[in-house]
């Protein structure tokens, strides 16, 4: 089994990260993300009974009509692990896994956005160690991807757009996932349960979990997860087509991001079901925040501080709206290519 070995909670699962969104909060928003990575540990965890940065799925182990009772196999198996069972006939959790979380997001109209709404989806590379009713949870994000909004005529009427580069999870310096889940037993129609964690990225906090989201971006402490010199952790700005690069002077519509620098914290929960040995679905409550800390400007310049807080004052504010996530089973020298493949 694989075992990613490093430090942090699962939210994030999310992490998280790119976007400011929380259905109670009022902090600024914008593009969300999560965890992955070898770096420090920015998690924090409540308790109870555990915690839960585009695709090759799986099948079912095969069975040689000829084994006899006893449970010998001489056949091929479809399934890449070649038995997803104990012998006692219930499901083996030791595994790798691909995790795909989608959150539905929506936003009102603000001073230069117009209303809208998309999804947020995350993808993770985990592995899965079961102990009885605990199943600890260690990985990684392989790739975020994050909506699209639109301008009205104050700031001509365009579409921005930012991505996070698949390269940057895998920088030394990102956080890793590490949570427990708990199980209610080891046979498909089981219950799933990750408790309530948190996590943040592109900076830290004392306590991820119970601090509360700062209004003002200045009040962040920035951490370079992504290694590249620049606070936060760095998303792009979308081109071609119809994407303009974000404004960052309401005056001047000269003066524009190509890159921007971001902190974000995700708190994920799961409740769902093993719906096989090999897959489990349900719902994922989830809240995000963020705030742009910075940004490099078209021609490669840094942005000014009234540059960075205009950026971080007239992006999207999301509202949550609803969460899903999804789980299958993978080989155990599965890469996030397999994870995309499984879970498009």
């Amino acid at each position: 089994m694989r075992n990613a070995g490093r430090g942090t909670s699962i939210l994030l699962l999310a992490s998280s990260f790119g976007l400011a969104c929380s259905s109670e909060d009022d902090s600024q928003a914008t593009t969300l993300a999560t965890t992955v990575g070898s770096g420090p540990t920015t998690v924090a965890d409540d308790g109870g009974s555990g915690d839960a940065d585009g695709d090759g799925g799986t099948g079912e182990s095969g069975v040689d009509p000829s084994a006899d009772s006893s449970g010998g196999n001489d056949g091929e198996s479809s399934d890449p692990t070649h038995d997803p069972t104990t012998e006692g006939g219930t499901c083996d959790f030791d595994m790798t896994a691909a995790i795909r979380l989608t959150v539905d997001v929506s936003w009102e109209a603000g001073i230069a956005v117009l209303e809208g709404g998309g999804a947020i989806d995350i993808w993770l590379l985990a592995d899965l160690d079961a102990n009885g009713g605990d199943v600890a949870v260690s990985g990684r994000v392989c790739r975020i991807a994050l909506p699209d909004f639109q301008t009205g005529l104050l700031a001509g009427n365009e579409t921005y757009g930012t991505m996070f580069p698949d390269a940057i999870w895998n920088s030394a310096s990102m956080p890793t996932i590490d949570a427990t889940a708990s199980i209610s037993s080891m046979d498909p129609g089981a219950t799933l349960h990750l408790e309530r964690g948190a996590v943040v990225l592109g900076g830290e906090m004392a306590d991820p979990l119970n601090d509360a989201w700062p209004s003002d971006w200045h009040s962040l402490a920035t951490a370079d997860h992504d290694g590249d010199g620049a606070p936060g952790v760095t998303a792009v700005a979308k081109t071609g087509g119809n994407y303009a690069y974000p404004r960052i002077d309401i005056l001047n519509s000269n003066a524009r991001a190509q890159q921007l620098y971001l902190v974000s914290r995700t708190i994920l929960e799961f409740d769902g079901m093993i719906d096989s040995c090999d897959d489990a679905s349900g719902a994922a409550t989830i809240s995000m925040e963020n705030h742009n800390v910075g940004c490099a400007t078209v021609g490669g310049g840094s942005c000014s501080d009234g540059q960075t807080t205009t950026l971080d004052n007239n992006l999207p504010q999301f509202i949550i709206d609803g969460g899903s996530f999804e789980l299958v089973r993978l080989s155990d020298a599965a890469s996030c290519d397999d994870v995309f493949a499984a879970l498009p």
